[in-house]
């Protein structure tokens, strides 16, 4: 039987995901379980990752450990990541096809420091693992809706804010578009939108308009990483700093990231904490992400970093979407179901359980979607509204919006508030 008819929708949906994101990434793709409902995280199956300062260690454990197990020798990539400060090696066939993550367990218990050394995971704004899905929970809906929500917020006197959007890609037609006027002078990567729309068509367009909406004087840009359809809608995260390093060339103030990973033993992301030390950490800027959708604890990077903001998800009623990740990844909580926004004309054929090969028309400029992904823009905008209403630093207008959190002990029920915070 195959493994796409056992279980339920959401294991089911699942296996689709990823089943087309290893079709779109053919030869890239491999994941740490038998079943593909199952995975936990997504790999290159050829390249691990090593900070500069562990590269010595690295190369000396390999060459003393490595003939157990590797047929050929390792070989550095000749990429520059981060000015050096990230190094990319490719893994020669393996005597006995181990994956990289089995590699890695010998060379650490050979005596390499845990962590030193990680596989190059996937970041994507959809697969999850455990059954789960990541960043849209569902896929795009169509709607009678004409005007977007949240809706519009009053134009407010104060500074332009730079606001970048690293994602998929951006639909040009939506700037000049009567039927999105908040959305005039954004600017990005052209996605080449055609009358029949990819999977994720449109998803960095309408987080743009989800910033725009909440923040009116702000100068928006839409770093594709996967535009074209390239990817199927993920980046490997040695790509993806790259991608990050150009959004800082926009001089933003706030990035919004509405993708992210799990990751081997659910360390931090040595790429993502890299491109924080190095390039971030540097800047007057605020990286703000979302949980992801997988409705568990487990960390989900970047989002669980302490300098990140990790979004979760609300429905309207106040309640957490019963799809949102909590714990480390949700620094704090907005509406993330449900939401209307900006969406290119054209045909859409689902892909994903239980809706899989259904067909939605989208011809109104708008659509409605729920996740964790649509969430993360509500804060990104509120953040970037705080800088240009009082002049203060990134780091300040963070500080005062979740400051601004109602504060609940148990995240699952109270009143519709602009954001909560779990746990006071």
């Amino acid at each position: 039987m195959g493994d796409w008819k056992i279980g339920d929708d959401r294991r089911r949906r699942s296996t689709d995901q990823l089943r087309a994101f290893a079709e779109a990434n053919d030869g890239q793709v491999a994941w740490d379980t038998e079943a593909p409902a199952d995975f936990t995280y997504l790999f290159h199956p050829d390249r691990v990752l090593v900070r500069a300062a562990d590269v010595e260690a690295f190369e000396s454990t390999v060459a003393r450990l490595g003939d157990r197990v590797l047929s050929g020798e390792l070989r550095r990539d000749d990429v520059s990541l981060l000015d050096d400060e990230l190094v990319r090696y490719v893994l020669p066939e393996r005597r006995e096809g181990q994956s990289v993550p089995e590699v890695l367990d010998l060379l650490e218990e050979g005596g390499l420091r845990r962590g030193a050394a990680s596989p190059d995971h996937w970041v994507h704004v959809s697969p999850g693992g455990g059954g789960g899905t990541t960043c849209p929970a569902i896929e795009p809906q169509e709607t009678g809706l004409t005007e977007p929500w949240p809706p519009q917020a009053p134009q407010p006197e104060g500074q332009e804010v730079s606001v970048v959007v690293v994602d998929t890609g951006w639909h040009p037609p939506a700037a000049t578009d009567p039927r999105t006027p908040w959305l005039a002078g954004v600017e990005g990567d052209d996605e080449l939108n055609g009358p029949d729309l990819r999977p994720y068509a449109g998803h960095g367009t309408f987080i743009a308009g989800v910033v725009r909406c909440l923040a009116p004087l702000t100068r928006v840009f839409v770093e594709g990483f996967a535009v074209g359809g390239l990817g199927g809608g993920g980046v490997l995260e040695s790509d993806l700093v790259v991608q990050l390093e150009e959004a800082l060339a926009h001089d933003p103030q706030v990035i919004n990231l509405s993708a992210g990973c799990r990751t081997r033993l659910d360390l931090p992301s040595i790429a993502l904490e890299t491109f924080h030390r190095t390039r971030l950490s540097r800047r007057d800027c605020v990286l703000v992400a979302a949980a992801g959708n997988d409705s568990w604890a487990a960390p989900f990077w970047p989002a669980a970093f302490d300098w990140c903001v990790g979004v979760g998800s609300l429905d309207r009623d106040g309640r957490v979407s019963e799809f949102s990740n909590f714990g480390v990844s949700a620094d704090v909580y907005a509406l993330g179901r449900n939401v209307v926004n900006a969406f290119p004309d054209g045909t859409f054929v689902c892909h994903e359980s239980p809706d899989k090969g259904d067909v939605r028309v989208f011809g109104t400029g708008l659509a409605r979607w729920s996740g964790t992904s649509f969430a993360a823009p509500v804060v990104a905008g509120l953040i970037a509204r705080e800088i240009s209403a009082t002049g203060a630093s990134s780091a300040d207008a963070r500080d005062a919006v979740l400051a601004r959190a109602v504060h609940d002990s148990d995240p699952m029920v109270g009143p519709l508030r602009e954001l909560r915070q779990p746990y006071a």
